[in-house]
């Protein structure tokens, strides 16, 4: 456990679950509901997962949650409240934009798209930059103010994560970190690249019409095409990727 975090006093009230409904449109089936005495980002009750208002009022996220988001969560062992809402908007905007162009993309090329960083105000949570060259989505925010505070819980079922088999999902926080291991850009990815920044690219543009409706397209099966030079711009000294607790 993280135990050296000192998590702040919830003050998300019975209210603010309502509006996440009335706003957009949840339905009643998803479990929404205000944490427990005992209860931090870090313990959640069994069955349960956790999330901060922010997280749907400014980057996006909306029930159900997105299979593509779950699956880099999994694969990464992080609790989707070990990230900063600059981590959800930059994997939002990414997949977004991928998606619009018939794209695959998942942790792989995230990874080497982006720099996953350890916080170091706050063990344990993880927000993003983009590598060297590889700047796409223009004006995402990097810092927050006054947003864990907002935190609730919901029921984790079919409801709040479809199909997902959300038991892949770590039960505890993410503490051990190791360096991603690899130095050298996929050859796939300057070219990836410059899809990516095609079109609409600022985080502005990322309104939840947009970001819903291309959710519900059916995944692209389609990769960027390979070029024949590799770009080494991966600062991967600086990168690490999360292992759960034991």
């Amino acid at each position: 456990m993280c135990s050296s975090f000192n998590f702040p006093h919830p003050t998300t009230t019975t209210d603010d679950l309502e509006n996440l409904y009335h706003m957009y449109g949840f339905d009643r089936s998803v479990v929404l509901d205000l944490v427990g005495t005992h209860e931090t980002p870090e313990t959640i009750r069994e069955g349960y997962y956790g999330a901060y208002l922010s997280f749907f009022h400014s980057c996006g996220l909306t029930f159900l949650i997105p299979e593509p988001i779950l699956e880099v969560l999994a694969e990464l062992g992080l609790s989707l409240t070990q990230l900063l809402p600059n981590f959800l908007r930059h994997l939002v905007a990414f997949l977004v934009k991928a998606m619009e162009e018939g794209l695959a993309f998942g942790l792989s090329e995230f990874r080497q798209l982006v720099l996953v960083k350890r916080n170091k105000q706050n063990p344990c949570t993880f927000l993003v930059s983009p590598r060297s060259g590889c700047h796409i989505i223009e004006d995402i925010p990097y810092r927050d103010e006054k947003w864990r505070e907002q935190f609730f819980v919901f029921k984790m079922d079919r409801a709040s994560m479809g199909d997902f088999d959300f038991s892949q999902l770590p039960r505890r926080w993410a503490e051990n970190i190791v360096p991603y291991g690899s130095s050298s850009m996929s050859d796939k990815i300057p070219d990836l690249m410059r899809v990516l920044r095609r079109g609409r690219s600022n985080w502005s543009t990322f309104d939840r019409t947009r970001i819903q409706t291309t959710f519900a397209l059916p995944a692209g099966t389609d990769r960027a095409p390979l070029v024949e030079e590799s770009e080494d711009e991966a600062e991967h000294s600086q990168e690490v990727v999360a292992t759960p607790s034991v």
